[in-house]
């Protein structure tokens, strides 16, 4: 029995394929329906399983037991045991990175797919890290590919698709295969260490998807390695023997020190990374993909999306704070500043950290830091003997100015409850400025509060669309500071499971629109008025 646990455990069917519902998707329903290309072209990074969906085909297409319309095979059959143990002499699994020549190409390739399947239907051909091939061996490989021999399939995959021949490319079906999610690889592993019978901490299971950034294989093969402690009950504390350390979690204790404009803390880590031995050049890579999630949350929550870089919960609360209070701006002039030294980290340095220490001091240094970030200067000391004349100058800019400083005013703590027992407080504050705005709050949920941010749900996205506009989330913001007395700032997310909740406060507004608002909630809720 195989040792290793991605072995051990390598889905047998599409069904047990951790996401890729896209590429899924496509080759079920090519193989129910028949009609299969001759070729195809598996792109994306490692671990994620290219060469086990390869296998999947391989196996769907020569499964004896496959009925018609159906896609999974049977796993029973006698080709399909074959493949399993890998002795399928139909099944030609060949690694590029070491027949890169043209000559393995002739010998491995060409001549074998001509001759027909030994007991199959098909003779499948699984190239992988073909991107690893000369020139020479793509030009030979190139007219086959291109009109192979009949009951031949030729599946390539590739790390770095953007050395393989353009030639190559048109003349394949191609995927783009994704990494894997954080939530995907948990359940994963999950289901593996019941299959097991130990007991893994949540956290755990957390962090090594984590740092398996998006690897399926890598994840298996981190757990294995915990499992390998011989332990039933694998707690966090136990799992830090395994689990490398989180670049995530050190940028964001950098981005906080270059935040207060802690300059000895900031280099004092940078030399730390270097003494534990760990990449520059990555955690480097890191920073810049943190504060582009950073710059992305500023931006707007709903972009978070689009960033690729996975922070477990207490990693996103201290993200968030520096966020919250830091400019736009700020970020990106940090993200340039170290943009700036990544090159020079590939010169070979004795001191490989310098790049990362300039770029600290540059950030920290600049007289452009603005005053919310800078570090207090501390008053000067002052002799016993003989006290300076202290002469002061006033300059009032308008009455607003003079209005607005905070400095006298103390921090009102708000509590859930008392925004629920006001909210209806709220909403007529609101409607003096915009009827179709409280209207649409009206119909919210309140989630929660942390800090001094609210968190609003709603069942449906034009509702979402509508308060999250800038202005109209500068009038909420305005009227919960002025209902409740401390500045409070609002964050919205869309819960379909909300729509059942929500739909009697829309159908009674609709119904009952009172104080001349029907053409607000009409306007709210995309309704109409019919005779």
């Amino acid at each position: 029995m195989p040792s290793t646990l991605y072995r051990k455990y390598r889905p047998k069917s599409f069904s047990e394929i951790v996401d890729q519902n896209h590429i899924k998707i496509t080759l079920t329903n090519e193989l129910e329906s028949g009609r299969i290309a001759h070729a195809y072209l598996f792109s994306g990074p490692r671990g994620i399983g290219k060469t086990t969906i390869a296998r999947l085909v391989a196996k769907a297409l020569n499964c004896q037991k496959r009925a018609s319309g159906k896609a999974e095979p049977c796993n029973q059959c006698p080709s399909c045991t074959e493949i399993n143990n890998g002795r399928s002499l139909d099944l030609i699994e060949i690694d590029a990175a070491s027949h890169t020549g043209v000559d393995n190409v002739r010998e491995n390739i060409i001549n074998n797919s001509r001759v027909v399947p030994v007991s199959s239907k098909y003779k499948v051909f699984i190239i992988d890290e073909v991107h690893m091939l000369s020139l020479s061996a793509f030009n030979a490989l190139l007219k086959t590919i291109e009109e192979p021999p009949e009951n031949v399939v030729f599946i390539l995959a590739t790390t770095e698709l953007h050395k393989v021949p353009s030639t190559i490319i048109s003349r394949c079906q191609r995927f783009d295969f994704q990494k894997v999610g954080v939530k995907d690889i948990i359940d994963r592993l999950s289901r593996i260490a019941q299959a097991e019978k130990v007991k893994v901490d949540e956290k755990v299971l957390e962090a090594i998807a984590l740092s398996s950034e998006g690897s399926v294989r890598d994840a298996e093969s981190m757990l294995g390695q915990i499992f390998s402690l011989g332990e039933k009950e694998i707690t966090f504390d136990l799992a830090e023997l395994v689990i490398p350390h989180s670049d995530a979690k050190l940028v964001i204790e950098l981005l906080e020190y270059l935040f207060i404009n802690d300059a000895a803390q900031a280099l004092s880590l940078l030399n730390r990374l270097v003494e534990e031995g760990i990449s520059i050049k990555h955690f480097t890579k890191n920073v810049i993909e943190i504060l582009r999630k950073a710059i992305l949350l500023k931006v707007s929550p709903l972009l978070e999306e689009f960033s690729s870089i996975e922070l477990d919960s207490e990693q996103v609360k201290r993200l968030n704070k520096i966020v919250e209070k830091t400019s736009a701006n700020q970020l990106l002039k940090w993200i340039n500043v170290f943009l700036s030294k990544e090159p020079l980290l590939k010169t070979n340095s004795e001191i490989i950290q310098l790049p990362l220490e300039i770029a600290v001091l540059e950030i920290i240094e600049s007289p452009e830091t603005p005053p919310s970030l800078a570090k207090p200067t501390p008053p000067p000391k002052i002799s016993n003997s003989k006290k300076p004349e202290i002469k002061t100058k006033v300059i009032l800019k308008s009455p607003v100015a003079v209005k607005e400083k905070p400095a006298q005013k103390a921090a009102t703590v708000i509590k859930l409850s008392e925004i629920k027992q006001k909210w209806n407080q709220l909403l007529n504050e609101l409607r003096k400025y915009n009827h179709s705005l409280a209207l649409t709050l009206r119909v919210s949920e309140i989630l929660s509060l942390e800090a001094d941010v609210l968190t609003l749900g709603f069942g449906y996205r034009f509702h979402l669309d509508l308060v999250w506009e800038r202005k109209n989330k500068i009038i909420i913001e305005e009227a919960l500071e002025k209902t409740f007395g401390s500045p409070l700032k609002i964050k919205c997310v869309v819960q379909e499971e909300l729509r059942t909740k929500i739909a009697p406060k829309i159908k009674e507004l609709k119904d009952n629109p009172a104080d001349d608002s029907l053409k607000d909630a009409l306007d709210a809720f995309g309704g109409e008025v019919v005779e």
